[in-house]
């Protein structure tokens, strides 16, 4: 079924020019034409593209050692991390990591793999591996054995747990009981200890066994409040960088949704992950307080710095009008960018008369504050790259300011290379990117409720 609701590109484009057929003829009866299609051989000054493609922007690794986000693993190997956490600053003091399995599968060749990855990029680790089996246990009591074994794991005070998930706890969450994944995961952040899920069918496939290496270990590291890498080269729209979120879930037995505000996520001049801050409160409708607003910029900490900052969709309420008032306060400038994931027009390319697939950090400049942006890169197997909406605000005040969208577009697409967990690139900017992830968690009753702040990716 999935197979035939993917559309092919020569198929696209007779779709295309039979609906652009239906709606000259039905806007006729109204004295309307359609003219030409929006396209850059005519309107060349709409469309933008990076000067240097998005894949060989260079990064920043340890040891001063750049290398172009197409080659990450290679600039971890040779440099190793940009920032070590502070607890890791000894390079010989190992990762104690607990591997977890909890399906019928060999780990030891994956394990050895693992530690070799880690040392490859300068980490020492230490593995403990605990085995339970699950079967002939319900449902209920398979979460029961697995929060026992979880609170035995602690006396060995493991830094970070990696599970291995049977299969069939991947849709495990639209059961009323929850599923194994979100169970651990809500029992070692409570902790305040870092988690890695893996399913079993993700080692048992020899294409994905590989790629799971490749972006486990990164991961890891970060979640143990390491920097792989920033941006080699710092952004000049502003100095630092922040996401707001709030994300709804639809009420399961009542009409209506939930909503949390998810968190703040501030990020530095080179795209390096500051630090994080929840709001340990449901939230009524959509707009953030002005008590939390005004609590993400500390005066001590900008005073005299430009800031800009990603609304998840549209700001709502007050909200610009709050965050303008007390940026006035402190002695602070705002640069502010809704970016809208839905309802967004489609762009593509056309190769020999043929729609073709959009190419990453394609742009269309819909005005001098508005521009639709390609920010993924997907096969013809899986459909075709919804592109985001980023609108500059735009108001007179004197703490406001609006850039040219161009500069918008261009730091966007640079924020989306800053995912450590991934080594493909998030179609949001990573200061949304994270907040709108924290959302989803809190509105499953999961957050680290001894962690409203903190230094660390956990969400990756």
């Amino acid at each position: 079924m999935l197979k035939q609701t993917k559309i092919l590109y020569k198929e696209r484009t007779k779709l295309l020019a039979t609906y652009k057929e239906e709606a000259e003829n039905a806007l006729n009866n109204y004295g309307f034409e359609l003219g030409i299609s929006i396209n850059s051989r005519h309107y060349p000054e709409l469309f933008w593209q990076p000067q240097v493609p998005i894949e060989d922007t260079p990064l920043l690794f340890g040891n001063g050692l750049i290398s172009a986000q197409s080659k990450i693993l290679t600039g971890l190997s040779r440099g190793g991390v940009y920032r070590r956490y502070k607890k890791f600053s000894d390079p010989s003091r190992p990762i104690r990591i607990t591997v977890l399995n909890l399906c019928e599968v060999g780990l030891d060749d994956f394990i050895q793999k693992l530690k070799e990855r880690l040392k490859s990029y300068k980490f020492e680790s230490l593995f403990v591996t605990k085995s339970i089996s699950l079967k002939n246990l319900s449902d209920t009591q398979a979460r029961a054995k697995v929060e026992e074994v979880v609170n035995e794991l602690m006396e060995i005070k493991p830094e970070i747990v990696l599970a291995f998930l049977p299969q069939s706890d991947r849709n495990a969450d639209e059961e009323e009981g929850g599923s194994l994944y979100h169970k651990i995961y809500d029992l070692l952040l409570n902790r305040q200890i870092a988690s890695q899920m893996i399913y079993e069918d993700t080692l048992k496939n020899p294409d994905y066994y590989k790629n799971i290496l490749n972006q486990v270990v990164p991961g890891i590291l970060a979640k143990l409040g390491n920097l792989p890498f920033v941006l080699a080269e710092p952004l000049e729209i502003a100095d630092c960088f922040i996401g707001l979120d709030i994300s709804r879930q639809s009420k399961t037995k009542l009409s209506g949704t939930m909503n949390a505000c998810a968190s703040m996520r501030l990020y530095g001049k080179q795209g390096e992950f500051i630090r994080y801050l929840l709001k340990d409160t449901l939230i009524q409708g959509e707009e953030i307080p002005k008590q939390f607003l005004e609590g993400l910029l500390p005066k001590k900490e900008f005073e005299g710095k430009i800031v800009l900052i990603y609304r998840d969709g549209l700001f709502c309420g007050q909200e610009v009008a709050n965050l303008l008032e007390w940026a006035e306060a402190i002695g602070c400038k705002l640069i502010l960018v809704e970016c809208r994931k839905s309802n967004i027009p489609r762009l593509y390319n056309l190769v020999n008369k043929i729609i073709a697939a959009p190419e990453k950090g394609l742009a269309l400049r819909i005005s001098s504050t508005e521009a639709v942006l390609v920010t993924t890169q997907v096969t013809e197997k899986m459909g075709l790259a919804d592109p985001l909406r980023l609108t500059v605000i735009t108001a007179n005040h004197p703490a406001l300011i609006s850039p040219p969208i161009e500069q918008v577009v261009e730091t966007t697409l640079k924020l989306t290379l800053l995912h450590h967990g991934a080594l493909k690139m998030p179609r949001l900017p990573m200061p949304v990117y994270g907040a709108h992830k924290m959302a989803k968690l809190r509105l499953r009753g999961i957050y680290p409720s001894s962690m409203l702040e903190g230094d660390r990716q956990f969400w990756l």
